[in-house]
């Protein structure tokens, strides 16, 4: 598969169509990366630049560009015996709000994805230092969703942010460009299981031929489903909520301390505040939920196919050769080409709380 090159303006200076191998990993909650390793030659090393982009020929319509990585590392090898080789890795385009933090002590008190709007506004697109702005970066179409938020950050890188409050909400956030700007957005996946009735089933089991292999695991090692969050003030006069409402040995406690979240001596209003506590603590125990993870690797050429019957972020039927049945989301899509062919190794995870 062809590699198109683009440099720090997006413009397009080269393609890479050979190599020994490629990976290339997309993620729902997080940034994905790649890795590229082929021969050293002038030419490559002069190509693939620190900064630069890349994106593959099948993620390309028109003047829209998805799954697109940055290049992070170059980095050339000598060897007399097997030749020179050139290892090129970096993170997709979701990175460079890693490069941003939440500046001033914002405050979410409603609808998710109109904080997020308004904290990208204020930090990358707008914001009071101008030299934070990153010019071509842009807002797509606003979604509608209605998920709501009680929480304050101050100091949060803000691709770290959209994780911690993403995730609960089951939330896929995704960074795209379209002509030379970058384009954020915020998407859910598509649920095609057996729960529902209202989209084709998309279904991967050893009966239908196309799961290759898996790995699966149940885990309740870290579960916590009641948590003690810990808020402003000192010692016994510090607020306190309470966050799940199990009992015996069915009650799994953590502490959060939430210090960080202040009411500003009065500004923020009680009830607004205790709600701030809880969300802290309803996010703490979404890390802390019991884990249910099927991990495969599917035919490429079987019954369903990448990006048309399904994407990152889709719920799908999952059987395994021992029954084992679940309707996890697409977390993770390892698209891997060498050699010996291409393989696609997706993560389907499902947490519980």
């Amino acid at each position: 598969m062809d590699i198109y090159v683009f440099d720090t303006a997006f413009d397009m200076v080269g393609i890479v169509d050979s190599y020994t191998s490629l990976i290339w990993t997309t993620r729902y909650y997080v940034p994905g990366d790649f890795e590229l390793y082929l021969p050293a030659t002038d030419a490559m090393i002069s190509l693939l630049q620190e900064d630069y982009y890349l994106c593959r020929a099948d993620d390309i319509d028109g003047d829209t560009y998805r799954n697109v990585m940055v290049i992070e590392t170059v980095n050339p090898k000598t060897d007399v015996e097997d030749g020179n080789s050139l290892t090129v890795t970096g993170r997709c385009l979701k990175s460079i709000l890693s490069r941003r933090i939440i500046w001033n002590q914002t405050s979410i008190n409603g609808k998710l994805e109109l904080g997020i709007r308004k904290i990208l506004t204020e930090n990358v697109i707008a914001p009071s230092v101008s030299e934070r702005a990153i010019s071509n970066f842009t807002l797509g179409e606003s979604k509608g969703f209605t998920d709501r938020i009680e929480i304050q950050a101050t100091g949060d890188e803000i691709a770290a942010f959209l994780q911690e409050v993403c995730t609960p909400c089951e939330m896929g956030w995704d960074v795209w460009v379209r002509g030379h700007a970058f384009v954020f957005e915020l998407y859910k996946g598509t649920d095609r299981s057996y729960g529902q009735t209202t989209n084709p089933y998309v279904v991967f089991s050893p009966e239908y031929d196309n799961l290759i292999r898996s790995d699966y695991a149940y885990s309740k090692t870290k579960y916590k489903n009641t948590a003690l969050v810990a808020g402003e003030g000192e010692g016994i006069d510090r607020r306190r909520e309470v966050v799940g409402a199990y009992s015996g040995l069915q009650r799994y406690e953590v502490y959060v301390d939430a210090r960080d979240i202040s009411s500003n001596d009065g500004e923020i209003a009680d009830e607004q505040y205790k709600a701030m506590l809880s969300e802290k603590g309803a996010e703490k125990l979404s890390e802390l939920g019991a884990t249910e993870r099927f991990e495969g690797e599917i035919e490429v050429s079987s019954n369903y196919i990448l990006g048309k019957d399904y994407f990152l972020g889709d719920v799908v039927a999952v059987i395994n050769e021992y029954g084992i049945e679940a309707s996890p989301r697409i977390v993770e899509i390892i698209d891997a080409d060498d050699d010996t062919g291409r393989s696609i190794i997706p993560t389907f995870s499902t947490w519980e709380v």
